[in-house]
């Protein structure tokens, strides 16, 4: 499976070990993420240093270690696609628009996220993580 991770689903992998970090550390699925990722995670990066305890140097590791199984897509890979994406979730949550936008512009199968809002919208595939984990599943049923 070929997925756009939301940045819901990597910081909650930031801020505490659960299923959430687990799956994005073993995930067999090619992951993808707007280069907003970066820029929603810098923003909160403080925030999460203090909530979480860690060193700035112990935060970046942990922030790299979760990156190292999703492809970052710069905007200009995606840009095409940012006019539609707006129409189709603009009204829906602006922040969003470039997960949409990336989800439009390359072969995959949905975007990955627990946000409810993108459930607004019926363009674009939707698997929150208790389906993640369904699929991986049945992939081991089918393994064994």
């Amino acid at each position: 499976m070929i997925l756009i991770v939301d940045a819901n689903i990597v910081m909650s992998a930031l801020l505490k070990e659960g299923k959430s970090r687990e799956l994005l550390t073993l995930t067999p699925f090619i992951l993808y993420s707007p280069d907003t990722l970066l820029e929603s995670i810098e923003k909160y990066k403080d925030e999460f240093i203090q909530r979480m305890r860690l060193t700035r140097e112990d935060f970046q590791k942990l922030l790299n270690f979760l990156l190292r199984k999703i492809t970052i897509v710069k905007q200009e890979e995606y840009s095409q696609k940012l006019e539609q994406a707006n129409q189709i979730f603009g009204n829906i949550d602006i922040g969003d628009v470039p997960y949409i936008a990336l989800a439009l512009s390359i072969e995959n199968d949905g975007i990955w996220s627990d946000d409810a809002h993108f459930q607004e919208q019926n363009n674009i595939k939707i698997y929150k993580t208790e389906e993640i984990i369904k699929i991986l599943g049945r992939e081991d049923e089918q393994n064994n």
